[in-house]
This record gives C-alpha cells, sequence and structure tokens, in this order.
C-alpha cells in the first residue's frame, strides 16, 4: 500500500524544543552561572514571559505523519529491523488507527516478544481491512494463530449492551465486543458492569492456546420501593450468591490441556522418526538388492552369506521403526484421552465435589437371570 510522505517530525520536534527553551536559557544565563545585571541597572529586567504550548496537529497533518511513519515502518521491516519497525508503526497506529497498519505492526510485535499486542492488531487487520488483498489476509491469519498459541483467548458475552468489560481492572471495551479478548496465560479476572445493574465477576485461570467463551447476565437492580408496600421489601429474600468455579476444575484443565500438549508433541516427534527409520531401511534393502545375486536369497536361512551383517543392521532398523511408531500411537492414546478429559472438565457444571445431592433415588431391577439396582437423581 502506497501512501504519502509528510515533513519529518523528529526534526521538528528538535526545532520546537530549541525554540521554547532558547528565550528562558537567554534569560538566566550559562549552567551554573548567575544571571548578570547590566551596569547602572537599577532592577533586574522583567521576566519572559512563559511560550504557550503549540497547537494540537490538524487532522491533515495528523494523517501525512502517520502515512510517513508508516512508510518508514515499511522500510525497517523489509530490512528485519523489527523494534525500528514496532516503534514507528505504533506511531502512526496511535496518530491514526488504520487497520491496514495492522499486518506489519502485529508481525513486528510478535517478533519482539509481544504476542498480546500483535494478536490484536493482527485481529483487527483481519476484520477490518477491506483494502488488504487475499494474500494479505492469509498471511495475517497465520501470523495470527502463532501469537494465539501463546495466549488464552476469551469470547465474552453480555445480556446488555454497553456494558463496561475489564479484565484485571484494565478496560477492553463495551458488549457487544466486536472481537476476542486475547490474554497472557495465568489467572485473570473478568468483570462486566453498567449503571443500574448488578455487575458479574469471576475468575478464570488460563492456559495457552485455548479459547474460552463466557456469558454474563446482569440483573437490574431493584428500584426504590415505594412507601406504601414497605413489608414487601421485609419478604424479599436476597439473591444467593454466584457458585465459585472450583478450584479442582481448573487445575485438572490445565493440567489436561498440559498433558494433550506432551502427548500430541510426543507422538509427532516418535512418527517423524519412525519415518525417518522407514526411509533408513529402504535405502539399506535397495543396497542389498543390489549387491546379491539373483540366484540367492536376501536374507534368513537361503540368504547370500555375504549379506549376513547388512541384514543383521536391516533387522535392527526394522525393530527401531516398531519401537518409534509403538510410542507415537502411545503419545497420540495419551493426547487423545487427556485431551478428551479436557473437554469434560469444561463442560462439568460449576459445582464443587461435597455439595449435598438433590432428589437421588435407587430403583431395583429385575431381568431374565439378573437383579440389581440403578441410581437415579439429579446433582
Amino acid at each position: 500500500m502506497t501512501m504519502r510522505r509528510g515533513r519529518g517530525w523528529a526534526a521538528g520536534l528538535l526545532v520546537l524544543g530549541v525554540w521554547t527553551s532558547a528565550p528562558a536559557a537567554w534569560a538566566q544565563g550559562a549552567p551554573g552561572k548567575p544571571a548578570t545585571p547590566d551596569k547602572g541597572a537599577a532592577a533586574p529586567a522583567t521576566p519572559t514571559p512563559a511560550t504557550p504550548p503549540a497547537p494540537a496537529p490538524s487532522p491533515a497533518d495528523a494523517d501525512k505523519e502517520s502515512a510517513r511513519l508508516f512508510e518508514d515502518a515499511k522500510k525497517a521491516h523489509k530490512a528485519f529491523q523489527w523494534d525500528k519497525a514496532r516503534d514507528a508503526a505504533l506511531a502512526a497506529f496511535k496518530l491514526k488507527p488504520d487497520p491496514a497498519y495492522g499486518l506489519i505492526l502485529g508481525q513486528s510485535e510478535l517478533q519482539t516478544g509481544k504476542p498480546r499486542d500483535a494478536a490484536e492488531h493482527l485481529e483487527l487487520f483481519v476484520r477490518e481491512a477491506k483494502s488488504a488483498t487475499a494474500i494479505e489476509k492469509q498471511a495475517a491469519q497465520k501470523l495470527l494463530d502463532e501469537a494465539k498459541l501463546k495466549l488464552g483467548t476469551l469470547i465474552i458475552k453480555a445480556n446488555v449492551e454497553g456494558a463496561d468489560v475489564l479484565i484485571d481492572g484494565r478496560a477492553v471495551g463495551r458488549s457487544p465486543l466486536a472481537a476476542p479478548v486475547f490474554v497472557d496465560p495465568g489467572s485473570h479476572e473478568i468483570e462486566v458492569k453498567k449503571f443500574g445493574f448488578d455487575p458479574g465477576k469471576e475468575l478464570l485461570a488460563v492456559a495457552p492456546a485455548t479459547e474460552s467463551e463466557m456469558e454474563f447476565a446482569l440483573a437490574p437492580l431493584p428500584t426504590e420501593p415505594e412507601k406504601a408496600e414497605p413489608e414487601q421489601k421485609q419478604k424479599e429474600e436476597p439473591k444467593p450468591p454466584p457458585l465459585p468455579s472450583p478450584k479442582w476444575r481448573t487445575y485438572g484443565m490445565i493440567g489436561g490441556a498440559g498433558l494433550t500438549v506432551l502427548g500430541l508433541g510426543l507422538g509427532v516427534g516418535l512418527t517423524v522418526m519412525a519415518n525417518g527409520k522407514s526411509d533408513e531401511a529402504d535405502q539399506q534393502l535397495d543396497v542389498l538388492r543390489r549387491t546379491t545375486p539373483t540366484t540367492s536369497g536376501l536374507c534368513g536361512a537361503g540368504g547370500f552369506a555375504p549379506n549376513a551383517a547388512a541384514c543383521a543392521k536391516l533387522k535392527d532398523t526394522l525393530s527401531s521403526q516398531d519401537a518409534y511408531a509403538n510410542g507415537a500411537v502411545v503419545g497420540y492414546v495419551i493426547g487423545g484421552v487427556a485431551a478428551i478429559g479436557t473437554l469434560g472438565l469444561f463442560m462439568l457444571p460449576r459445582t464443587p465435589f461435597g455439595r449435598k445431592l438433590m432428589g437421588v433415588n435407587v430403583v431395583p431391577v429385575f431381568g431374565a437371570g439378573q437383579t440389581g439396582g440403578m441410581v437415579v437423581g439429579s446433582f
């Protein structure tokens, strides 16, 4: 994307700083020396009035300066100068929050160890950069997926519009949020509030590469009761507080997610090693075929005698391939079971163990040649 160049803002700020500080320096004299009054002067001169602050740049100047900064960011990006590209792109974005800046800004932030900022800007580019090409959108989506592997993704919904959404006390927008919220792994406090409604608050433990959907139902606060109905107010019972998320459930989800990643990683790694051993065995077998006369077998009791050492090596290679393949299967099984268990914990209702079981009944079961019972009820 081609943008127009503006004036050099750094040089302008330097000149402005010298111009605004010069009158005070001239009035006070050299640093470290008191000002010397003129000979014959009866009183010191009147101090120079303070220079008024520079006016804010006009929208047109801000657009020009933003375009110039983004050109600097693109040059630094092509030279793989990530820190310089990020600083210039971020300064341009602050002057003019154009979604088109999101690709270079997000990639620079990802390269400089700021995955959360990178995910926000890349998601904005994918969602709102209308002038971007399909190739640019695909590149941004790939970088966004890479950043999300290091973050937790929160999809926060509320039953009322215009409610403030805060994470750890930091405002992230108002409902309905146009995009998901990206957070670093760890424990976070999510709060949704609006004037006139009972606020909702929840503590959530977030693991990397996970996505959590949260819905808050804000209840309107009761209005002032009329004087004619004092008894009705006394009869109303307070609402029970929402059940907190049990710690075992949170720890289980984090452990399950970690075990899933470990198991799948083990399976993939051993699969690659097994494939390598398979290729090695094919090469050894090809050598045996080329060096063995057609009148003799390759290996075994009737095999070509000089092939004994090569056949033993081939057997070891095939044995290693089988071991790696079996280990990969075990890794996939561990990862799959852990993933299912983590999903099961996520789907469980947030009821801590130890609470009283409600409506539990034991129903006798009689059948042909068998007698037993069945527990029926709700928790």
